[in-house]
């Protein structure tokens, strides 16, 4: 089976002599959910946006055997910030946007947006605009929105920033139910704890730890090591 990632000796510099990603190797399969945990300024979003393509790192990378760029069609990607995704007049138009700029029909389109509103528990709010909703309900619409081009690798940025206790766990509960690949940088342990099947720690741009999450998070002198702690 061909690997959903395949990165090998990622060297990545915004400008010379100031090196960001430091020879770091990654292999995702099928069906995994991966953790990037790091401190902030670790290299978390740097080495994502390196996978996807919209930064040129030096090294060997593949997704799904191909070039980042032949391969964007099958990946969904979550930022940070929900509004850099959710502009539309209601999130069903916002779910439904991706599709339509693929060429979908517009009936179609809004039908597969259904479903993946669905899929998050936002059924109920698909006519509403996003700044309507809470922060948490505007993430998993964000998560609608890239769910319903029915990827194969979800790649998910800090999801859980500024949101309480309460919006992570139902996040949390969203993403669990979800049958795909997933890449997600944090610095959220416990969010990470509960989710990943498998954990990549990074510190100033290096792999300083794989494996594991339980036993790499339950571990306190790597997690200070790390600056987790």
């Amino acid at each position: 089976m061909t690997p959903v990632i395949e990165a090998e000796d990622l060297r990545f510099c915004f400008e010379p002599g100031r090196e960001v990603l430091r020879k770091v190797s990654l292999r995702v399969l099928a069906g995994e959910r991966v953790a990037i945990a790091g401190a902030n300024g670790a290299g978390k979003s740097t080495l994502l946006w390196c996978l996807l393509g919209l930064h040129r790192a030096e090294g060997r990378l593949r997704l799904f055997g191909l070039p980042p760029r032949q391969a964007r069609s099958r990946v969904g990607v979550v930022f940070q910030n929900p509004e850099d995704q959710l502009f539309m007049p209601t999130i069903l138009e916002d779910a439904a946007l991706p599709l339509i700029n693929r060429g979908i029909g517009q009936e179609q389109a809004r039908e597969r947006a259904r479903q993946a509103l669905a899929a998050v528990g936002l059924e109920s709010e698909a006519e509403r605009p996003a700044r309507r909703l809470s922060l948490g309900q505007r993430k998993r619409a964000a998560i609608a929105a890239a769910l319903a081009c029915d990827p194969e690798l979800l790649v998910l940025d800090e999801p859980t920033a500024e949101l309480d206790g309460r919006a992570v766990r139902l996040l949390a509960a969203v993403l669990e139910r979800l049958p795909v690949t997933m890449l997600i940088a944090s610095h959220d342990l416990a969010f990470l704890r509960r989710l990943a099947t498998r954990a990549l720690i990074l510190r100033d741009g290096s792999v300083l730890a794989e494996g594991d999450p339980e036993r790499l998070f339950s571990n306190e002198a790597l997690l200070e090591e790390a600056g987790l702690i």
